[in-house]
């Protein structure tokens, strides 16, 4: 424990100098970054959605390693799977077959090479390169394999392998699916979105993934609330979020127009035709990398639509020249909801009188979650440095009291130099020690 200037005690130095930095310094810097993160994201360029893949799909079409051909009706283990449908479909149209045996086997579990070869051939991915992965040279599956990470759908391991035999997890599955539609890119918003499960949580590097994928509908209804992320996804789950996957409807172009009334907006197609689609109130719309409302979006726009089999939009990603709404909304989002919109917007006028008397609110919270209490996070934030040397003095009494064993009147008394008080005290913790060992006898 060591004394701060302007007589400020403190039991935490460390703690409470990082709070005072954070609140005072902090906040102007906080307004300074602002300001500058306005004037110069104004002027910085914004790179169009990329299409999707075109390319042509590759020949053979089986998901397993050993087995080719195959119709659905000659597999006898499907017709009473709960994924049926979905597995026969596939099977029609050459992404999957079964077992040279004439089965399916629809719960065994898939390899990361098999997937590789499944989303291939259902997306028509085919490979540009050489590979990339030390363990997958002469593999069954290596076009396969490069193909998707060429694409940006797979990536391996921190030591350079992809492991294609090992078995795939529900996270990495859907991790690879939701990249398939452009959607694993970085979204900020302020709003965190409650988990759909409840083995999921934000901090789970699947999350997004597992939460995109929820909302387009493609996830097997009996995951229930659990979606148990390191477990082997099987053959039938598989092919069901595939073919969910593949029902998907993708709208791309140019924003032609918006109707906030009726919630539509119009995009004009790389073909030239015109595409109405109806947001619906959970459809989550982004602007540059930025969650926000329709209003928001411009004419010209490169808009790029997401909805689900049944065609109501699910996600709607626009990109176009920078706006203020834009960087206000992004400080905003990196200040972690200290700063609201409007608070940068005030601050990009250098008005911060507007800005100031709203945000102590905010910060006496912050500050508190941190460890302080609520009249020592006031003081801070107000610079009232008389009380909060009075309260640091006294969190200080507190602390010593606990640690010597005394009262911490008597703590506080040393610590002014009210000595004639102190003897008060003292004697008092004199008679009471002697009362105690006398009762003690």
């Amino acid at each position: 424990m060591r004394s701060a200037q302007n007589g400020l005690v403190v039991t935490r130095p460390r703690a409470v100098a990082r709070l005072a930095v954070v609140a005072l310094a902090g906040v102007e810097m906080l307004a300074m970054v602002a300001v500058t993160l306005v004037v110069t994201s104004l002027l910085a360029p914004v790179c169009a959605l990329a299409a999707p893949s075109t390319a042509a799909p590759t020949t053979a079409a089986t998901a397993a390693h050993g087995a080719s051909g195959g119709a659905a009706d000659r597999l006898k283990d499907i017709e009473l799977s709960w994924a049926h449908d979905a597995i026969a479909s596939l099977i029609d149209e050459g992404i999957i077959s079964g077992y040279p045996d004439g089965t399916f086997k629809p719960e065994n579990p898939v390899t990361r090479a098999e997937f590789a070869k499944i989303v291939a051939r259902a997306f028509a991915i085919r490979p540009t390169g050489e590979p990339r992965f030390s363990d997958i040279k002469n593999n069954w599956a290596q076009a396969y394999i490069t193909a998707l990470t060429e694409a940006g759908i797979v990536s391996g391991y921190p030591d350079g392998t992809f492991k294609p035999d090992r078995h795939i997890t529900r996270a990495e599955m859907v991790t690879m699916l939701v990249r398939v539609v452009k959607l694993a890119d970085k979204m900020d918003s302020l709003d965190q979105p409650e988990p759909s499960f409840t083995d999921i949580t934000p901090g789970h590097w699947a999350f997004r993934a597992v939460e995109t994928a929820h909302a387009l509908g493609i996830l097997p209804v009996h995951f229930g609330v659990v979606f148990e992320p390191d477990t082997a996804t099987t053959r039938a789950e598989t092919a069901w979020m595939v073919k969910s996957l593949i029902d998907i409807k993708i709208t791309q172009g140019k924003l032609a127009g918006v109707d906030t009334q009726q919630g539509t907006l119009t995009v004009t197609t790389p073909g030239g035709s015109e595409q109405t689609v109806t947001c619906g109130l959970d459809t989550q719309i982004y602007r540059n990398s930025v969650a926000t409302s329709l209003d928001k979006l411009l004419r010209g726009d490169d808009v790029y639509v997401v909805s689900d089999a049944a065609g109501e939009p699910k996600f709607i990603k626009a990109s176009g020249l920078v706006t203020k709404d834009d960087v206000t909304a992004k400080v905003s989002i990196l200040s972690k909801g200290t700063l609201a919109p409007s608070d940068v917007e005030a601050l990009a006028r250098g008005d911060w009188n507007a800005v100031k008397q709203g945000l102590q609110p905010r910060l006496i919270e912050r500050l508190t979650e941190t460890g302080l209490t609520e009249e020592e996070a006031t003081s801070l934030v107000s610079q009232n440095w008389t009380q909060l040397g009075d309260l640091a003095k006294k969190r200080l009494a507190d602390a010593l009291s606990a640690e010597l064993g005394i009262s911490s009147d008597l703590v506080a008394a040393l610590l002014s130099q009210d000595w004639k008080l102190a003897k008060t005290y003292g004697e008092i913790e004199v008679a009471q020690y002697l009362l105690g060992r006398i009762l003690n006898l």
